[in-house]
C-alpha cells in the first residue's frame, strides 16, 4: 500500500502525536540493552534494531542550500548469526560536475559487557575505506570492531548533499526487528516534494510543526523600525514520522526488489519556489521526458552518432542484402554480442561517446543497446529504445515521471513480431532480455509519437528436463545411469552461468549434490541461445539395500527438495520472474529374479496455478517414470500464495 501527499515549506500539515516519541541518546548504553538475549517479539531473531533515527535539514551555503542528514542507530547482536550485521555500507551519490555528496563525520562503537563492567571499544577511522559502486555511486564500508554474541553496536554519520532531488529517504523495516524507527525533516519555503508512505497504513507517531527558530534569505535588517534590504524571513516546518515494533522483513524469496516492499516514505521534489517570485515545476510529464532524452548527448545524439558507424559496419561486416527481417535482427544482436562487452553497469545513458565505444569494444548498457538500436534501424529494422528499471533498482510509478526511476535500455524491434532484444548477454536467444530487466514495463521512447510503455514479461516457459536411464547391479549395490539435461530459455542460461560449458565443474556438482561419480561428460549448444542447451553424462551411485531389497531414488535427488515459500501469510506478490516447468523421465531396467514390490498411486493435477503429473507404467523389466511441475504465471497475487505454497 502506499500513501501519497504534498509536503512543503509552504503548506504546514498539522497532526495530532498518535502516540509518545522517544528520544534515546547516543553513547549512553542501558544494562537492560546489555542483558537482552532474546527479543520476545521474534524469539529466533539474530539481531535487533534498538533504534534508528534519521533527520534532514536544509542548511546555508554560499550556492543557496544543501541538504544535511544525520542518521543514528544501535543494534544488540544477539546469536552469532548475527555479527553479519556489523558491517555498514554508507551510499553516497557523485554527479560531475554537478557535485558530491560528502560523508563529514563516521562515529561508531561497539559495547561488550565484560567482568561485569561495560566496555566501549571506537571504530579505527582508517578502517574505513571506500568503493565505487557506479559511475555515480560509492560507497564508505567498515566493520565494527570487537562484535560477539552480546555487543551493542550503535553509530552515527553525517551527509550533506547539494542534490535538492535527493532528499534522504527513510526505510523503516530491516531485515531484523526493529523497536524504533524515527525520520525528521526540516522543510523551507522553496522546495516542495511528493511524499510515498509504502506498506504504512498508519504510523505510530507522526506531527508537524513550525520550527522556533527563525531564518533568512537574502539580506534582512532593520532600520528606525522599519524592515529593510532584498531577502525574506522564512521558518522551517519541522515533519516527524515514526514507528514502533516494526517486524523484520524475512521472506525475501520470489520478488523483484526488497525496496519494492518494505516499509518506507520517499521522497520526490516536485516544485522549486524562487525566493524572489515565481516558481518552477520539477515534476515534468512522460512525453516531455520522452523528448529530453532524445536531445540528450548521452542518449539521442549517442543514437545519431551510433547510426553512422552503424552504416560502415553493415557495409564492411555484416551482408544482409538477403536476409529476411528476423534473420538481419538475429545477425545483428548476434554481432553486438560477439564483438561489445558489458562492464556489468547498468545506465540508460551511454557513459562515452559512440565512437569511444566502438574503438573500446566495451561498455554499459546503454553504449551497447544504443549502439545495437542504431544498427538495426540502420539495417532497416524498425527499432526502438525501451528504458526500464532492473528488478534489483525497484518498480516504476507510472503516476510521477521521475527520470531516476530508469536505469537500463533495452531494445524493441517493432516488427511484424515485436519482440525485445538486448546485446550484453551473449547466451540468451536473439529475441530475449535478461532476466534483469523483466520488471513490469518499459517506457518507449519515440519521436513525436503518443506515450507508449510495453510489458517486459517474457511469456514462453522456462523448460529443464532431465531424462535418465537406470541400469542396477545387484551384486555391487551399483547402479549406473545415462543421464541428459535439456534446458530452454532462462532454465538454460542458469545452467551456462552455474557451470560455464566447464566439464570438472559439472563433474563436481553431480558429486557433491547427488552422489553420482560422473564421466563422458558432453555438452551442446553454449553458444546458441535459441536452441535447447543439452549436457549430457554418464554415472554410477550407490543403492540401498535391505535384506533381499533395493531401493533406487530413479530422480537422483533433482527435484525440488524443500518450499522455498516458508511465511505462513504473504502480503506481497510472488515473482518467479518468468513461467517455469521441470520435467522427468526416468527408465529402469529391473534385474533379473527382482520384481517391484510398490509404486506410488499416479498424480494429474490441473488448473490456473500450477500443473503436476506424475505418472508410473511397466512393461516386461522396464519400469518408466514420467514427472513433471509446471509454474504457469511468472507473478502471482499475493491472494494465491496458500495454494501457490500448498503445491
Amino acid at each position: 500500500m502506499k500513501m501519497r501527499l504534498i509536503l512543503s515549506g509552504l503548506l504546514l500539515i498539522s497532526f495530532q502525536a498518535i502516540s509518545q516519541r522517544y528520544t534515546p541518546t547516543f553513547g549512553t548504553i542501558t544494562e537492560s540493552e546489555l542483558a537482552l538475549t532474546a527479543y520476545p517479539a521474534e524469539p529466533d531473531a539474530e539481531a535487533v534494531v534498538l533504534f534508528d533515527i534519521g533527520e534532514s535539514t536544509f542548511i546555508d551555503t554560499q550556492e543557496g542550500y544543501d541538504i544535511r542528514f544525520v542518521h543514528t542507530k544501535r543494534m544488540k547482536v544477539l546469536t552469532r548469526g548475527g555479527i553479519k550485521f556489523a558491517t555498514l555500507n554508507i551510499n553516497y551519490y557523485h554527479e560531475e560536475p554537478k557535485g558530491t555528496e560528502k560523508v563529514t563525520s563516521i562515529e561508531a562503537f561497539t559495547y561488550n559487557l565484560e567482568n561485569g563492567r561495560t566496555v566501549r571499544k571506537a571504530l579505527d577511522p582508517t578502517t574505513v575505506f571506500d568503493e565505487r559502486l557506479s559511475n555515480r555511486w560509492s560507497t564508505k564500508k567498515f566493520v565494527f570492531p570487537d562484535v560477539k554474541e552480546g555487543s551493542v553496536i550503535e553509530y552515527r554519520y553525517t551527509l550533506e548533499t547539494p542534490f535538492h532531488f535527493n532528499l534522504p529517504d527513510w526505510t523503516f523495516q530491516d531485515q531484523i526487528p526493529t523497536v524504533y524507527s524515527e525520520y525528521t525533516v526540516k522543510m523551507i519555503p522553496f522546495y516542495e516534494y511528493v511524499f510515498l508512505a509504502q506498506g504504512i497504513t498508519r504510523f505510530s507517531y507522526q506531527h508537524s510543526e513550525l520550527s522556533k527558530v527563525k531564518r533568512t534569505c537574502g539580506t534582512v535588517a532593520e532600520s528606525m523600525g522599519q524592515r529593510v534590504g532584498n531577502g525574506i524571513e522564512f521558518v522551517d516546518y519541522e515533519h516527524t514520522y515514526a514507528m514502533k515494533d516494526v517486524p523484520s522483513f524475512r521472506d525475501e524469496s520470489f520478488i523483484t526488489s526488497r525496496e519494492d516492499y518494505v516499509m518506507k516514505i520517499d521522497f520526490q521534489l516536485s516544485k522549486f519556489f524562487r525566493p524572489t517570485g515565481g516558481s518552477r515545476e520539477i515534476i515534468t510529464t512522460w512525453p516531455a521526458l520522452n523528448d529530453a532524452l532524445l536531445k540528450h548527448e548521452h542518449f539521442g545524439k549517442y543514437l545519431g552518432s551510433s547510426m553512422k558507424i552503424a552504416r560502415k559496419i553493415l557495409e564492411t561486416d555484416l551482408k544482409l542484402a538477403d536476409a529476411s527481417t528476423e534473420k538481419k535482427v538475429e545477425q545483428i544482436v548476434q554481432y553486438v554480442r560477439s564483438n561489445f562487452r558489458w562492464n556489468n553497469q547498468n545506465n540508460y545513458y551511454a557513459s562515452k561517446s559512440a565512437k569511444e565505444f566502438f574503438e573500446q569494444k566495451s561498455g554499459n548498457s546503454a553504449d551497447i543497446n544504443l549502439f545495437l538500436t542504431a544498427l538495426l534501424s540502420s539495417a532497416g529494422v524498425p527499432a526502438l529504445p525501451v528504458i526500464l528499471s532492473t528488478r534489483n533498482h525497484g518498480k516504476i510509478i507510472a503516476d510521477y515521471p521521475f527520470e531516476h526511476y530508469f536505469n537500463y535500455v533495452v531494445v524493441l524491434v517493432n516488427g511484424q513480431r515485436p519482440f525485445l532484444t538486448d546485446g550484453t548477454e551473449p547466451a540468451l536467444g536473439y529475441d530475449r532480455i535478461p532476466i534483469r530487466c523483466i520488471n513490469e514495463k518499459g517506457l518507449v521512447v519515440e519521436a513525436g509519437k503518443e506515450l507508449k510503455w510495453v510489458g517486459l514479461d517474457q511469456k514462453i516457459p522456462s523448460i529443464d528436463h532431465k531424462i535418465i536411464t537406470w541400469t542396477i547391479d545387484p551384486l555391487s549395490a551399483t547402479a549406473s545411469a545415462s543421464i541428459s539435461i535439456q534446458a530452454t530459455e532462462y532454465a538454460a542460461l542458469q545452467y551456462k552461468r552455474d557451470f560455464l560449458n566447464d566439464s570438472v565443474r559439472i563433474k563436481k556438482n553431480m558429486q557433491e549434490k547427488h552422489s553420482l561419480k560422473a564421466f563422458g561428460i558432453n555438452t551442446f549448444n553454449y553458444d546458441n541461445g535459441n536452441k535447447p542447451y543439452v549436457i549430457t553424462f554418464k554415472g554410477v551411485v550407490e543403492v540401498e539395500k535391505i535384506g533381499d531389497k533395493i531401493v533406487l531414488s530413479p530422480l537422483l535427488g533433482f527435484p525440488m527438495k524443500k518450499n522455498e515459500l516458508v511465511q505462513q501469510k504473504r502480503s506481497y506478490p510472488i515473482d518467479f520472474s518468468y513461467s517455469w516447468a521441470d520435467k522427468y523421465k526416468a527408465t529402469v531396467t529391473i534385474p533379473a529374479g527382482f520384481r517391484i514390490t510398490t509404486l506410488p498411486e499416479n498424480v494429474t493435477m490441473d488448473n490456473d496455478i500450477a500443473q503436476i503429473k506424475i505418472s508410473y507404467t511397466t512393461a516386461g523389466d522396464q519400469l518408466e517414470l514420467e514427472a513433471e511441475y509446471a509454474i504457469k504465471k511468472s507473478i502471482y497475487p499475493s491472494a494465491d500464495y496458500t495454494k501457490l505454497k500448498f503445491y
